[in-house]
């Protein structure tokens, strides 16, 4: 590969999902020296065919995504062979199973991943890579392929709001559900694994597949409390930061983003010198949900969450032990003193 290819520094934008995290991926796709591929681990590859990137749009569903020009997967197109749905290198496992895979582990996502890089540089661009279930092997992946790695995070409450906001007429929304599957999927020995034993997971007779996994999940319906719900995502939103973090090169906060221009252009100054894109950031607002409806002690749940992390033996960081307040209805970060929208690990 030329030195000028080399160059091209891939660029990793890792968040949960209902976090501002399509806008931050839409806005780096605007940039034309960039090729930006949405979700790479999202389970809809297995089955990427040119008629489901046609109809795979923001209007296709109740996305609340900001208007896009292409549609989600159009960067995968040229990728794909005649007859044969599917990304080449994805594997569906890649979605949920191997969340928590460590760096001994993680040679089937550097495979795929090296794929979709290779053919951004090979055109002449930044490989840029939007994921939403990739903070649990954020760690893994920076040191097998190197990059820059951004975190894009939400206040954890209202993430989790926005989460359960999609239930519809479902005990648990798909949002929800796939944080209760992360838990269940979660490797023997491991602190996640320990800590979905104390939720019961480990009872759970799941099918094999995903599409299936998730469908059992929502139709349980007397199972589900919004105590137990939250419980799950703050687990796997502790344990996820405390891998992510460390890593990251710059961590964006998409709260302060939106109501503050100087945090906006404080983002475009360093992601210029760091990266040498260009990218606007000015259109940003994510809007807030009522907590109260909920009835919940949120600060109280997620003291304990964490509690029974540590017992699990879960390796946390000091900031991520003391609970975040996530009740708060302030968009202050999470846990720890980084200055806002710019902090680096």
């Amino acid at each position: 590969m030329s030195e000028s290819a080399q160059q091209r520094k891939a660029v990793f934008l890792h968040a949960g999902w209902r976090c501002a995290s399509t806008y931050v991926w839409s806005r780096f796709r605007r940039n034309p020296f960039t090729t930006s591929f949405y979700e790479p681990f999202g389970e809809a590859l297995a089955h990427c065919s040119p008629k489901r990137i046609e109809h795979g749009t923001p209007q296709g569903w109740n996305s609340r995504h900001p208007p896009l020009v292409l549609p989600y997967a159009e960067e995968y197109r040229p990728l794909l062979r005649l007859l044969v749905k599917g990304v080449p290198g994805y594997r569906k496992e890649l979605a949920l199973g191997r969340y928590f895979v460590t760096a001994a582990g993680i040679g089937p996502e550097v495979r795929y991943l090296s794929r979709l890089i290779r053919h951004a540089r090979a055109r002449g661009t930044h490989p840029v890579l939007g994921f939403s279930r990739s903070l649990g092997r954020a760690a893994a992946l920076k040191s097998a392929l190197g990059g820059y790695h951004v975190l894009v995070r939400r206040n954890p409450l209202q993430q989790w709001l926005s989460c359960r906001s999609y239930r519809g007429e479902l005990p648990l929304s798909y949002f929800e559900a796939c944080h209760v599957l992360i838990l269940a999927l979660a490797p023997a020995g491991t602190a996640a694994q320990r800590f979905a034993a104390t939720l019961g997971l480990q009872r759970l007779r799941l099918p094999r597949r995903l599409r299936q996994q998730l469908r059992f999940l929502q139709s349980l319906t007397h199972s589900w409390s919004e105590e137990l719900s939250y419980r799950a995502f703050t687990a796997v939103w502790v344990l996820s930061h405390a891998i992510a973090e460390p890593v990251a090169d710059l961590i964006i906060d998409v709260d302060r983003l939106s109501f503050s221009p100087q945090c906006r252009e404080a983002l475009r100054t360093r992601i210029l010198a760091d990266v040498g894109l260009g990218i606007d950031l000015g259109e940003c607002r994510v809007p807030a949900h009522d907590p109260a409806p909920v009835g919940l002690d949120f600060a109280a749940v997620e003291r304990d969450v964490r509690a029974r992390l540590l017992s699990c033996g879960a390796d946390l960081p000091p900031a991520l032990v003391q609970a975040p307040a996530a009740a708060s209805e302030t968009a202050r970060p999470v846990g720890g003193s980084r200055p806002p929208c710019t902090a680096s690990a």
